[in-house]
């Protein structure tokens, strides 16, 4: 996942579905940490083993402005992060 968001050419991507990739915390934090995401409208992290960390660094994530829908189905978050996640995304964050 890390050369994939490093690539400036996703700079346009709009809908993103890694679905089932095993991502976990860490690849969650590369994708709320890549600039080339900033036009993303719809991302797809459900069934990826992402916990607390990976949760608040999506949270927190300067990048993911555009976001319309983001789904974490399936992850094991915390309903302290659920809560997190519902402050900066409110009802486009579906669990």
């Amino acid at each position: 996942v890390t050369a994939l968001v490093g690539s400036p050419a996703i700079g346009n991507l709009t809908v993103l579905d890694l679905s089932e990739n095993r991502l976990a915390d860490p690849g969650a934090g590369v994708l709320a940490n890549s600039p080339h995401l900033q036009h993303l409208m719809c991302l797809d992290l459900s069934h990826n083993f992402i916990e607390d960390d990976g949760a608040d660094a999506l949270a927190e994530s300067r990048f993911l402005t555009q976001l319309l829908h983001l789904n974490l189905t399936g992850n094991p978050i915390s309903p302290a992060a659920h809560y997190r996640l519902l402050q900066r995304f409110g009802n486009r964050v579906v669990f």
